[in-house]
């Protein structure tokens, strides 16, 4: 009976090394936890072991909190109040590690101030669609940006075009006014305003920019195939575009070609394009082929990358428990999937 629980305790931190090299923190605590449930400690040497485990433990602990730390960093600037706050909790039950906490503490007090800041800014963009007159070019349209918003032209594309990974913020801003309105128009659902504009701008200078909207009003179009066509053109243009690749990702998925999705989805994590998004999407690809495990062990990375964590777990709990993992599946919603405040 000895001898058995001696080899199911290092059946379990044999598992927990192995994760903790793959930077599976969540899978690799797990592992070390049931490695201490079951190592003797009545002995000198199981209770070295038992020490050994708490220190590895500790330390897995305070990657955690770094990693949330980075979660609710990335949440604050991403004006989302309610994630920063939830991960800053987790932060301060998880680190061990003074400094974590000293900036866990800083970020919190920070936080309030910031967010009246965007709360300010979301208020002045609390305006009606621009319902203007049908003309031709962008400096007539300011006019009516100004009559029915309370933001300019320029600040409205500006607010819509400072989510966008960088450096298509700048890049967007450089094409001009005339783009500015087109960009405006299919914000506001007029794909028949901007439609003719892309096309007259493509005549005077091929962009990728202007090849990957032009594709996005192919595919609500339903043209799949131009929609295709022109963002090929675009990734050609300009190879290190993240959203033409996320759009060709996500026209494969509409069309049902799950498996021609795969290998795009694995050059943008591998080119670090926005590889967080990627990887999620990747394990829904994995899903939807009903391949589980492979899912899960992608989502399971996923828990290690910072600002995709909770959003993962989600995806994970379900996979876990219809493959009768029920322990880890309890244990990473307890760990990912608290309620938001």
């Amino acid at each position: 009976m000895f001898s058995l629980f001696k080899k199911d305790y290092r059946h379990h931190l044999a598992k927990g090394e192995k994760y903790l090299q793959q930077g599976r923190y969540v899978d690799a605590k797990f592992s070390f936890h049931k490695a201490l449930e079951t190592v003797d400690k009545s002995s000198g040497e199981g209770k070295s072991n038992e020490a050994w485990l708490l220190t590895k433990l500790s330390d897995i602990n305070n990657a955690l909190a770094a990693m949330n730390l980075k979660e609710a960093e990335y949440a604050v600037n991403c004006g989302n109040r309610g994630k920063a706050d939830e991960h800053l909790q987790i932060v301060m039950e998880l680190a061990e590690d003074v400094t974590l906490r000293e900036k866990a503490e800083k970020l919190s007090a920070n936080l309030v101030s910031r967010n009246d800041i965007h709360n300010l800014s979301n208020n002045n963009n609390a305006c009606s669609s621009c319902k203007g007159s049908h003309v031709q070019t962008a400096e007539s349209m300011a006019s009516s940006f100004h009559a029915d918003s309370h933001l300019s032209m320029e600040e409205k594309f500006d607010l819509l075009t400072s989510t966008l990974p960088a450096p298509l913020p700048e890049r967007y801003a450089s094409l001009g006014k005339e783009f500015a309105y087109c960009y405006l128009s299919i914000n506001d659902g007029e794909d028949d305003k901007a439609l003719p504009i892309l096309e007259q701008l493509l005549h005077h200078t091929e962009d990728d920019i202007l090849y990957y909207e032009l594709a996005l009003i192919k595919f609500r179009q339903n043209d799949f195939t131009s929609c295709e066509q022109y963002l090929k053109r675009a990734i050609a243009i300009n190879s290190q575009n993240p959203l033409c690749y996320l759009a060709l990702v996500q026209l494969k998925i509409e069309s049902g070609s799950f498996a021609d999705a795969i290998p795009l989805l694995e050059h943008m994590i591998m080119s670090n394009l926005l590889s967080g998004q990627a990887q999620i999407i990747l394990g829904d690809v994995y899903a939807m082929l009903g391949e589980d495990v492979k899912a899960s062990e992608i989502f399971s990375v996923a828990l290690s990358l910072p600002g995709i964590s909770r959003e993962a777990a989600e995806r994970l709990v379900p996979l876990l428990l219809k493959q009768d993992r029920v322990p880890e599946a309890e244990y990473i919603k307890k760990q990912f999937l608290k309620k938001c405040c």
